[in-house]
C-alpha cells in the first residue's frame, strides 16, 4: 500500500476529447464516489473490471464486495487514512478483485478525494477513483517467485547429490581413482539437469531421461540398447533419482557388462495395475557372475531407489548378462501436480 500525495499534472494543451482518448489507450476506467448518497458510479472499463453496471448509482458497500476478503482489512485501513483529518487526499493500492462470473483480477486502485468549499476534511463530498487492470503483471510476478522458489529448492538438492556422491564415493574409491570417479559422476548430474530443464506441464517423460544418460555412451554403441514402454510421467526428484540408476547400470554395463563385448542392452517397462514395471536385460556380452562386495554403484541402484520409489528391485547375474526388476507404485514417480492428495 502507498499512500502520497501526488503533484498535479498540466494537461494544458489536450483536448477532453484526447484526454479521454489517452485513458483509453492506457486502460485506465474512471468511477466518482458520491459521499452524501454513499454510492459510486463507473464507466464501462471500470464497471467491467469490477462486474457492475456501467452509468448508475451503485451503494458503496456493495462496491467493497467486489474486493476480495482477503484485502479488505488492508482495503479499509487505507480508506479510513484516507478519511482522516490529517491523512492524505491521495491513496494508491493494488489489490485482487472479482467479476460478477467470480473471476478473480489484480487490480491497481487510485483514488483522490475532494471536500467542500472550506475544505474540511470531516466531511468528503467526493472522490474519483481511477484504475487498471494489472492482472497479468501479478501473475507474471508470482510466477517468477514460484520459479525463483523452485530454483532455491533445486539448488539445495543439487548441493546435498553432489555431496553424498563425493562421500560415497571417497569409501569406495582410491585416492587416484577419485577425482576421475567423480568428475564422471558430476557429468552425469549436468545431463540430467539438463534433461529435467525442459519439464513440461505434465512433469518428465521417462523415456526421455533414460535416453539423455545414454549419450555419452555413443562409443560403445548405443544402438545397441533397446527402449519400449508407454509414455510415463515424472516428478523432477524421480527423474533426478532414475538418471542417477541408469547412469550407474550403463557404466558397470560399459566396464563389465554387455557394451563392454558387442552385446545389447534390453530395457523395457509397462504399467501393471497400479505399479510400474522396469526391466533391464543385457545380452551377448562376457559371463557375467554375482560381484563379491557390493560397490557405490549398486548401492545408487538398490538403496536410493528403493527409498526414493518404494521399489522393489532384485538384481540377478546368470552366465548371459546382467538383468534388473524393478516394480513401484505408478505413483511414486508421478508429477507433484498430478498426485490427488
Amino acid at each position: 500500500m502507498n499512500i502520497t500525495a501526488a503533484p498535479r499534472p498540466d494537461y494544458s494543451g489536450l483536448t477532453t476529447e484526447e484526454m479521454e482518448i489517452g485513458l483509453q489507450v492506457a486502460k485506465v476506467g474512471l468511477g466518482r464516489t458520491d459521499y452524501a448518497a454513499q454510492t459510486v458510479r463507473l464507466d464501462p472499463l471500470a464497471a467491467e473490471i469490477f462486474g457492475l453496471p456501467a452509468g448508475e448509482d451503485i451503494p458503496r458497500d456493495v462496491f467493497h464486495e467486489r474486493i476480495h476478503p482477503d484485502d479488505r482489512t488492508e482495503f479499509a485501513v487505507a480508506i479510513e487514512h484516507l478519511l482522516s483529518p490529517h491523512g492524505s487526499d491521495v491513496v494508491d493500492l493494488t489489490l485482487r478483485t472479482f467479476d460478477q462470473d467470480g473471476k478473480l483480477r489484480w487490480v491497481n486502485a487510485r483514488k483522490r478525494v475532494f471536500y467542500g468549499p472550506e475544505d474540511n476534511r470531516s466531511a468528503p463530498v467526493s472522490a474519483i477513483l481511477a484504475v487498471v487492470d494489472v492482472t497479468s503483471r501479478q501473475l507474471a510476478e508470482l510466477h517468477s517467485e514460484v520459479l525463483i522458489g523452485e530454483l532455491n529448492h533445486r539448488t539445495k538438492n543439487l548441493i546435498t547429490v553432489v555431496a553424498s556422491i563425493a562421500r560415497q564415493l571417497r569409501r569406495h574409491s582410491t585416492p587416484e581413482d577419485f577425482p576421475d570417479r567423480f568428475i564422471d559422476r558430476l557429468q552425469a548430474l549436468a545431463r540430467n539437469q539438463e534433461a529435467t530443464a525442459r519439464e513440461t506441464p505434465h512433469g518428465f517423460d521417462l523415456k526421455e531421461i533414460i535416453s539423455q544418460q545414454i549419450t555419452p555412451f555413443d562409443g560403445k554403441g548405443r544402438a545397441r540398447l533397446d527402449l519400449h514402454g508407454p509414455r510415463v510421467e515424472m516428478s523432477s526428484q524421480s527423474a533426478h533419482v532414475l538418471a542417477m540408476m541408469c547412469h550407474e547400470l550403463l557404466t558397470n554395463a560399459a566396464k563389465y557388462g554387455a557394451l563392454s563385448g558387442d552385446g545389447r542392452i534390453s530395457i523395457t517397462w509397462r504399467i501393471e495395475g497400479d505399479d510400474l514395471r522396469l526391466e533391464w536385460i543385457e545380452s551377448g556380452g562376457p559371463p557375467v557372475s554375482q560381484p563379491e562386495r557390493t560397490g557405490y554403484g549398486t548401492q545408487v541402484v538398490t538403496v536410493l531407489g528403493a527409498a526414493s520409489f518404494g521399489a522393489d528391485i532384485k538384481l540377478d547375474y546368470p552366465p548371459e548378462g546382467f538383468r534388473l526388476s524393478l516394480v513401484a507404485p505408478l505413483e511414486a514417480f508421478a508429477p507433484e501436480s498430478s498426485v490427488v492428495p
